[in-house]
Formats: structure tokens, sequence, C-alpha cells
């Protein structure tokens, strides 16, 4: 039996085998690709998720090219869920790059309390100004966010009586294709089983079909008295259709 070392950096495996006299009888060595991993998300994710909110939210496409302000989606639709009360997220971790996310709220109305008190003030305060000076470089974008922070809407009482909770979820393209959505939304759907909640809604630009198709696969679909754009799901059905 010839002894042997093993060791390894970054990301590659070394192996040695030496005789009796320690002469190296075969040396060699292999590169080996961490998988991505799923981790809840943390205050210290803030900028990988306004950016992956950003370069997706343009009908699930980048938006990058229509903001002067592009730290507006994120500040309206991902930063809130790691500041807020009755929040969750996850997000997908590659190699210590965050490279998807899955956000949201356990109780929309306690959300939408804590945002109006805590998150919406100081951002109406630093943006609302802007749509009064004729010559702001504010974009059509821009614009139409601002005016969602200053109006922000509240979830209406029919989505509320199917669900109290909702969720948001966003993935680099890099990422998309690969079943990554659906392990999400399967970790999200096992937190909210896990603290009491049998239901859960999204809202989706219509415009988006390829993320309507994702949803569909899923066992998604539009409740009755639903928005355009809001569909759920409950626990029961993720369990019956999507696992």
């Amino acid at each position: 039996m010839y002894p042997c070392a093993l060791a390894s950096t970054n990301h590659t495996i070394y192996l040695v085998i030496m005789d009796a006299q320690d002469h190296i009888l075969l040396s060699c060595s292999s590169n080996f690709i961490m998988a991505p991993i799923i981790r809840p998300a943390t205050k210290a994710d803030e900028f990988a998720l306004s950016n992956i909110c950003l370069l997706t939210a343009n009908a699930g496409t980048s938006s990058k090219d229509l903001h002067s302000h592009p730290a507006l989606p994120g500040l309206i639709y991902a930063l809130p869920y790691v500041n807020l009360e009755s929040t969750w997220g996850f997000v997908l971790d590659d190699d210590g790059e965050v490279v998807g996310y899955t956000l949201g709220a356990f109780d929309t109305r306690k959300f939408e309390k804590s945002a109006e008190t805590d998150w919406w003030p100081s951002l109406r305060a630093r943006y609302g100004p802007l749509l009064q000076v004729p010559d702001a470089a504010l974009t059509t974008a821009d614009r139409t966010y601002i005016n969602t922070i200053i109006t922000i809407p509240r979830a209406s009482d029919t989505t509320m009586a199917f669900a109290p909770a909702h969720l948001h979820i966003d993935i680099l393209p890099s990422h998309q294709r690969q079943g990554w959505g659906r392990k999400l939304i399967g970790r999200a759907m096992e937190n909210l089983k896990a603290n009491g909640v049998k239901s859960v809604w999204l809202g989706m630009d219509p415009k988006n079909m390829a993320a309507a198709a994702f949803y569909g696969r899923l066992g998604f679909k539009k409740f009755e008295g639903a928005e355009e754009g809001i569909i759920g799901i409950t626990a029961q059905e993720w369990e019956e259709y999507a696992v």
C-alpha cells in the first residue's frame, strides 16, 4: 500500500502517491465546480438583490437602460424584504455570487403597515421632489416608479382573502432554465408551511409570457376575483401538483 496525500486549494484537488522512500509515483490535480446553494437572504445581500431586480424588471429582461435612477426597482420590490416586519427571503448563491432570489412577506397587511411607517416616507422625501423639477434627469420609467412610491398600492381584500402571504422571485438569465426557479419556490413554500401559512400569491407583468408559463407549470393560477397579473397557489396544491 503506497502512502498518499490529498489536499485542496480554492477549486482544485491535488493527489500525490509516493513509495516507501518518499519518491513521487503519481501526482495529479483536478478542478471542481461547487454547485449553487440556496440560503437565507440578509441585509448584506442588498446590493445583489437590487442589481438582480434591475436586470429583470422589464418583463423579465434588463431595465438598466431605462433608468437614470437604477436603484428604484429594487427599492420597491427587493430591499424592503430584508428590512421590514413579517418578511423572509432566500437567495441563490453561486460560489459567493448572488444570482437569484425569492422574497416575500408572511402577512402582507403587517408588511404594508411596516413599510408605510419605516420605508416609504424616506423614499418619498428623497424622490418625490424630483417630479416637480422641470429639468430633472428622469426617464419615463423613473417617473413611473417614483409615482408608485408616492401612491404605493395596497393588496386588495379579495387577494388577502385568498392568502395573507405574497412573494417575489427573480433569477439572472445565466441561471434560468436550470431548475433553480422551482427549487427557490419550493424553499419558499417549505418556509411558509413551517410558519403556518397555507397559501401565497404574487404579482407578475402580464407581458412576461415566459414567467406566466413558468408559474403555470408549478401550479400557480388566477383565483376568483384576482386582478390582472395576480396568481396564487395553496400549500396543498403545491404538494400535489408541483413536487
